[in-house]
């Protein structure tokens, strides 16, 4: 979380108050542990009850925009409103159920996570997968001891929790906002220490380049996300849920297509990574292939164009664009990630090349002068959670085109729509149905008098 904040704000946001984001740091393991040491006072109750309010007033206005709208266009909104209820419903302090809901939920999360960890650590082997299954084995013993109550009993799961978030958010604060005083005047976050550890190869931190404050002003150029996803990618897939839409999409004939994603501004930047020559993805040794070792790396090539990519391929089946991006330090990225064309299947590929890409692209874009308000904008959105949920997912494993289509998805409605709070949604959804309504009675009258 505190990676993707510190992103979202930039370096020229963070850097004047580095001594405070580290007192928050440390303050933030300190209020941890005390919690942890005195979980039974009921003090917190008080706040997480308020962010239960919240979440349900979120969650309703996402429902009342969607069914507004229309639900059969707009279900996924219902959907993430009903998560937002469900999420309320477990933080929320009820008595009689001695909150095992919570418990169970919060046990089953860190279960599948841990594991998924693990088995992710195996599979990709990525430069710190050792790392990646201690994690998994210390989420799995925290799931056990969640589950069976012991040491903390179920109705205080949540302000275990709780405790838990602020004792690995602070660590994060503290060790992203030292080296801070460090970084140099038009440097990116990027190049701080912690964000090394991502789970790829050849990653390019944004170059240094000169500050300007008028770099989002311009409303004129457009940065697209191309994605073509693994089941749009190839003829008569055969179905498998969530794996074709993240991983890849097997056809008839057991051919396997992992999809592709590029990113365009035009007239002369195209970012769209490929591997040389073809890959063999045959299932046969497949998995082989999913080791983001250095034995799996391959001569790569950098495509032209889209134009010279759809000839030689087919159209992307999405596309995300950008209004709001910062072109000089994309383009200062895309120099230094260029100059090597290895292509690794797992660790340095179509997607991750996209994704820095867009990290460079909307560094600091959240901020607007304010650093405490786009603090509170970022952190309050729920959208932003959503966008931490995905990137999170990603860098365990890596980044998939799929992935990648939700991840662009979400950062647009983040950065760019962050102003749009419940009210102005819930007005726009108001409007539209009247609107509709409006339409539907002059089609009504318009059919009568004939």
């Amino acid at each position: 979380m505190i990676r993707l904040v510190f992103l979202l704000l930039g370096a020229q946001a963070l850097k004047p108050i580095w001594r405070l984001l580290t007192a928050a740091g440390i303050f933030w393991i300190l209020l941890g542990v005390a919690i942890l040491f005195d979980l039974s006072d009921g003090v917190l109750s008080v706040v997480l009850d308020t962010l239960a309010i919240f979440l349900v007033v979120e969650g309703l206005v996402e429902i009342a925009a969607a069914v507004s709208l229309g639900l059969r266009q707009h279900w996924i909104d219902a959907l993430r409103g009903a998560s937002f209820l469900v999420a309320a419903f477990l933080v929320f302090n009820v008595p009689w159920d001695d909150n095992i809901g919570a418990a169970v939920v919060f046990g089953a999360a860190f279960l599948i996570d841990g594991l998924f960890r693990i088995g992710t650590a195996f599979v990709v082997h990525g430069p710190r997968w050792r790392v990646g299954i201690a994690a998994g084995v210390i989420e799995v013993g925290l799931a056990t001891g969640i589950l069976m109550s012991w040491p903390v009993p179920h109705h205080l799961t949540v302000p275990f929790c709780f405790a838990l978030l602020l004792l690995t958010s602070g660590y994060g604060l503290v060790r992203l906002a030292l080296p801070l005083r460090q970084l140099p005047e038009g440097g990116s976050v990027t190049s701080l220490p912690l964000y090394a550890t991502r789970n790829w190869q050849g990653g390019a931190s944004r170059p240094v380049i000169p500050a300007d404050e008028h770099v989002w002003d311009r409303d004129d150029q457009a940065l697209n996300v191309y994605v073509w996803t693994a089941v749009g990618s190839i003829k008569d897939p055969e179905r498998r849920l969530l794996i074709d839409r993240y991983i890849a999409a097997v056809d008839k004939k057991g051919v396997i297509s992992t999809g592709h994603a590029a990113l365009e501004l035009k007239p002369d930047l195209y970012i769209s990574h490929y591997p040389a020559s073809d890959i063999d993805h045959s299932p046969d040794d497949f998995r082989a292939l999913l080791s983001a070792g250095h034995e799996n790396d391959v001569p790569g090539k950098f495509n032209v164009s889209l134009v010279q990519e759809a000839a030689d391929w087919c159209l992307p089946d999405q596309k995300v664009t950008f209004h709001k991006f910062n072109a000089k330090a994309l383009r200062a990225f895309w120099t230094a990630y260029s100059r090597d064309n290895t292509y690794n299947l797992t660790a340095r590929n179509c997607s991750t090349s996209v994704i820095q890409a867009l990290d460079a692209a909307v560094e600091g874009a959240a901020y607007t002068g304010h650093v405490w308000r786009d603090l509170w904008k970022i952190v309050s959105n729920p959208q932003f959670w959503l966008l931490r949920l995905v990137r999170g997912r990603a860098e365990a494993m890596t980044w998939t085109p799929g992935l990648v289509l939700d991840y662009a998805r979400l950062l647009r409605s983040t950065v760019e729509h962050s102003d749009r709070r419940w009210r102005s949604r819930l007005s726009d959804a108001i409007h539209a149905s009247r609107q509709l309504a409006h339409v539907a009675e002059s089609d009504e009258s318009r059919a009568a008098a004939k």
